[in-house]
C-alpha cells in the first residue's frame, strides 16, 4: 500500500492521540504481531479465541511503532505510539475502505455455496494475462480477511478479485460496502452453512447481500442453471443482470462439453459467437466455474488466446483440487472443505481420472454445519459414491451415513478420527490406485495427505 502518515490515521480511524508523536508514516497495516515489519501500524483485534492487544509488545519488538488500541488502561512499551480509537475492528474497516477508495479499478467480488475460490483463482489467472491483478489469498474471505486484502491495494494494479464468505445473514453485508465492487458473482446456492442458517432461503439471502452495492452501470454474474439464483431474473434491480449456465437460457452457455483423464474441452457461446476452449480439470462444476472466468475474460475485451492462456496458468488454491503424483499413485487432494454438491462433484472427478480400469479410493470425511439435514446429506453422498470408487474409507460421525449409503461392507472402512485410519489408509494403497480425499477442513484430512507423503 501507498505511505500513510500518523496524522491520516489518526483521522481516518477518528481516533486519538493517546502516547508518542504523530510524526511518521507506515508503508504497511497488519493484525497478526508475527507479520510486523518496520514501518507497519499493528491494529490488535478483539477475537472469540485471542486478544490481539495481548500481542502489542510483540508487535512493537517485531518492528511496529504505531498501534491502535481500544483497551486504554494497557501498559505499552516506552517508544511507541499509541492510538485510541472506540473500536479497532471499525478501525481496521476505515482503513481498508480508505485504501479501496484510492483507487478507481475495476473490482469483482464472488461468492457462492461451492467453487468461489476456485472461481477467483480462474477469474485472476484469465484477468491477468492482460490486467495486473490483486486477487483474495488463501482463507482471506471474512470480515477480518477482505479488509487486509483491500489494504494490498496499490497503485499498479489494475483489477482486483476479492472472494467472500459467510457463516451467517449479515457476514457478507459488513464488508460489501469497503469491497463496493462494478461485478458482483453468485456461482451458485448449496446446502453450505445451513446447521446455523436453518434454510437454503436464508442461504440466498445472505448470498445475495453480495448484491447490496450495485448500482445501475453495475453488473451481477449469476448461475441461471441454479434454482435459487435464477429467480432474480423475476425481480426489478437496480444493476444489469448477466447470466452463465449449460443451456441457451442463458446470457453465456455450454453447447457441448467433455471430460477425461486430459480435463475438459469446452464450446461456449457468447455474443452470437461459438468458441472452444480447454481446461486441465474435469468435472461438470468446472465447466461453471471457467464459464464465469471466460464471461469476465470477454467482458474486459480479451482476446480468445489471451482467455486460453489463463485458464491454462490456473493453479488451485491450498488443498483445493491439488492433484499430484505419490509414489506411482495419482492423489486428488480436496481436502480444504466440503458440501454436497462439492463431494459429488470430486466423485465424479475420481471417476474421471480413473477410467481405464484403475483403482478408485474415496477417503470422504463429515461435511460440517449440516444439521438435521446431515443424515441424508451423507446418505446420498454414499450411494453417489456405489457407481463412483471401488473402496470408501469415511471419517467422522456424520460419515457412518456415507458408509450405509454406500452399502458394500466388503469394500468400506470408518474411523472415528483421522489419527485412527492413518495406518489402515496407507496399508491399503496399491501402485496406479487413484486416490480422493474430501471433507470439510474441521476433519484434518490433510493429515493423511501428509502422512502419504512422508510414508508413515
Amino acid at each position: 500500500m501507498k505511505s500513510l502518515s500518523f496524522k491520516e490515521i489518526i483521522k481516518i480511524t477518528g481516533g486519538q492521540l493517546q502516547k508518542g508523536s504523530d510524526e511518521g508514516f507506515i508503508d504497511g497495516i497488519v493484525i497478526d504481531s508475527r507479520q510486523c515489519r518496520d514501518s507497519d501500524l499493528y491494529i490488535p483485534i478483539v477475537g472469540e479465541n485471542n486478544n490481539g492487544h495481548d500481542f502489542i509488545g510483540s508487535a512493537h519488538e517485531n518492528g511496529a511503532k504505531i498501534v491502535l488500541t481500544q483497551e486504554t488502561e494497557r501498559q505499552f512499551p516506552e517508544k511507541l505510539t499509541v492510538v485510541a480509537v472506540p473500536s479497532t475492528f471499525k478501525a481496521l474497516q476505515d482503513l481498508a475502505m480508505y485504501n479501496r477508495n484510492r483507487y478507481d479499478i475495476p473490482v469483482i467480488a464472488i461468492t457462492g455455496s461451492s467453487g468461489k475460490t476456485t472461481t477467483k483463482d480462474l477469474v485472476a489467472a484469465v484477468l491477468g494475462q492482460k490486467y495486473k491483478t490483486l486477487k483474495t489469498q488463501g482463507n482471506f474471505n471474512n470480515q477480518f480477511g477482505i479488509p487486509q486484502t483491500l489494504l494490498k491495494f496499490e497503485e499498479s494494479h489494475q483489477m482486483a478479485v476479492i472472494e467472500m464468505g459467510m457463516d451467517h445473514l449479515g457476514d457478507i453485508e459488513k464488508s460489501i460496502a469497503l469491497v463496493r465492487p462494478a461485478i458482483s458473482v453468485i456461482t451458485n446456492v448449496g446446502l453450505t452453512h445451513i446447521e446455523i442458517l436453518k434454510s437454503q432461503d436464508n442461504i440466498f439471502k445472505a448470498k445475495k447481500e453480495i448484491l447490496l452495492t450495485l448500482g445501475e452501470k453495475d453488473i451481477a454474474l449469476i448461475n441461471n442453471d441454479d434454482t435459487c439464483l435464477k429467480t432474480l431474473k423475476e425481480e426489478a434491480l437496480p444493476y444489469t443482470l448477466k447470466t452463465f449456465g449449460l443451456n441457451e437460457a442463458a446470457d453465456i452457455y455450454v453447447t457441448a462439453w467433455s471430460a477425461d483423464q486430459e480435463g475438459l474441452k469446452i464450446e461456449v457461446m457468447a455474443d452470437r459467437k461459438a468458441e472452444n476452449y480447454t481446461f486441465k480439470l474435469p468435472g461438470q462444476h468446472n465447466v461453471y466455474n471457467c464459464l464465469v472466468a471466460i464471461f469476465l475474460g470477454k467482458h474486459f475485451a480479451l482476446t480468445q488466446a489471451q482467455i486460453q492462456a489463463g485458464l491454462d496458468a490456473f493453479e488451485p488454491s491450498a488443498n483445493r483440487m491439488d492433484i499430484f503424483k505419490e509414489q506411482e499413485m495419482l492423489v486428488i487432494n480436496d481436502s480444504y472443505n466440503a458440501n454436497p454438491d462439492a463431494m459429488r462433484g470430486a466423485l465424479d472427478v475420481l471417476d474421471t481420472y480413473a477410467a481405464g480400469g484403475k483403482r478408485r479410493i474415496a477417503v470422504l470425511g463429515d461435511m460440517l454445519e449440516m444439521g438435521q439435514y446431515a443424515p441424508e446429506a451423507h446418505l446420498k453422498i454414499g450411494r453417489y459414491a456405489q457407481n463412483k470408487a471401488d473402496l470408501l474409507i469415511a471419517v467422522g460421525a456424520d460419515s457412518k451415513k456415507i458408509v450405509e449409503g454406500f452399502n458394500r461392507p466388503e469394500a468400506v472402512y470408518h474411523f472415528a478420527q483421522v489419527e485412527d485410519a492413518v495406518e489402515k489408509f496407507l496399508a491399503l494403497l496399491n501402485k496406479d490406485d487413484v486416490i480422493l480425499i474430501k471433507a470439510s477442513r474441521g476433519i484434518h484430512l490433510e493429515r493423511l495427505v501428509l502422512a502419504l507423503k512422508e510414508g508413515k
